[in-house]
């Protein structure tokens, strides 16, 4: 009884831990996003919100492959992978700096950013695969800490600042901690990664995932108006704050899940990831119920107020996500994501003229399809195995 009673208390105190630095970065992320509204107009916001959302298409493509691998593979594997990973991203990072001297803000800065961040990934990864998130989140904040005072003080410190000189200082902020993460790689060759149908399976989930999370602002920036894809982003960047919450408590069951093969009695049990996402979402409809006092737009009160629904499914597809990665059914995950592409998109075609209140709305449910689907697959008696679709 009392190993279990520390196992599980050990598995609280990560997920706090690890909740707590994260929404600490997730709030100086907010703080920048007030500022930058503040300074510049909601449209504005909105534009850098557009190019942030690319930097993630591009981003997680090429590093989710990683991402997966980090929770099955050797120890041996898993350096090489990280030094590959990291010269990936510095390449990026190479080429969007190149493009923003040529004054290219949106490539430049997608691309630079999504290298970065590939590279920054790799640094972090090793707390991952131990099992302990919250030294992994402790070190991402620290790097929104660097990034928002090197871009604060460029946009503070000069008269007329620009998407394109705050891109230029938000690459910038990566230098400390590529420098790290390069030190640590030293002396691990990095390795080609396996071209098999189970490598485009983890590649065709991520695509589509990205898509899923990130392509919606981007269209909604193009069939309403930017103001509309900056009401939209504030809410998606709560909503997808708070699911990390869920994905940061299934993160503490990979050890144990490793060492029964993947089997869902060693992962988080449902009724407290039932009661966890309910609490994240009525965190979300407690700030669109104070909106309107705050005399905010009716726009972005209507889009948290449906986004506070779609908080409790997202973090639930969030925590069973971890389960499926473990148990290696990529392909699974794969086909369900795009059905949610597909359910999502066209009615995202059909309404987002209506702005982020209709967005939100497909958004809902098309998280109800891919929460329904993996659910299923992870709570349903079955053997695991090694990625054919349950």
């Amino acid at each position: 009884m009392v190993p279990v009673i520390r196992r599980v208390s050990r598995q609280v105190a990560e997920t706090v831990l690890a909740s707590g630095w994260m929404y600490l970065g997730r709030f100086i992320g907010l703080f920048w996003a007030v500022l930058l509204t503040h300074e510049m107009g909601i449209a504005t916001y909105g534009a850098y919100a557009i190019a942030i959302a690319i930097s993630v298409l591009i981003t997680v493509p090429l590093d989710h492959y990683y991402v997966v691998r980090i929770l099955r593979v050797n120890t041996h594997t898993f350096l090489g992978d990280r030094s590959t990973r990291l010269i990936g991203g510095l390449v990026l990072l190479a080429v969007g700096a190149i493009l923003l001297q040529g004054d290219h803000y949106l490539s430049g800065f997608a691309i630079g950013k999504a290298g970065g961040e590939m590279a920054f990934n790799a640094a972090k990864s090793e707390f991952i695969r131990g099992g302990h998130p919250a030294r992994a989140m402790g070190l991402d904040t620290a790097r929104q800490l660097i990034g928002f005072g090197a871009t604060a003080a460029y946009f503070l410190g000069v008269d007329n600042p620009t998407l394109l000189g705050i891109a230029a200082w938000t690459l910038v902020s990566f230098v400390p901690f590529l420098a790290w993460a390069a030190w640590i790689s030293w002396g691990h060759r990095p390795l080609r990664p396996e071209i098999t149908a189970r490598t485009a399976a983890i590649i065709g989930e991520a695509v589509g995932g990205a898509v899923y999370a990130q392509a919606d602002i981007v269209m909604l920036g193009a069939l309403a108006s930017d103001k509309s894809a900056g009401y939209y982003a504030y809410g998606s960047l709560l909503i997808w704050s708070l699911a990390a919450v869920g994905q940061n408590y299934s993160y503490t069951f990979t050890e144990r899940l490793r060492e029964v093969g993947g089997h869902a009695s060693a992962g988080p049990a449902i009724g407290p990831s039932v009661r966890l996402s309910l609490g994240l979402g009525g965190v979300v409809a407690a700030v669109a119920v104070v909106m309107p006092f705050a005399d905010a737009p009716a726009e972005l009160v209507w889009t948290f107020a449906i986004l506070a629904v779609v908080t409790v499914p997202r973090t639930l597809s969030s925590i069973f996500t971890t389960v499926l990665a473990v148990q290696k059914r990529d392909r699974f995950r794969t086909v369900v994501t795009w059905i949610s592409v597909a359910v999502k998109f066209p009615l995202l075609l059909a309404v987002g003229h209506y702005g982020g209140p209709a967005a939100a709305a497909a958004f809902l449910v098309s998280d109800l399809v891919m929460t329904y689907a993996y659910g299923r697959a992870v709570h349903r008696p079955s053997a695991v195995d090694e990625g054919r679709a349950p």
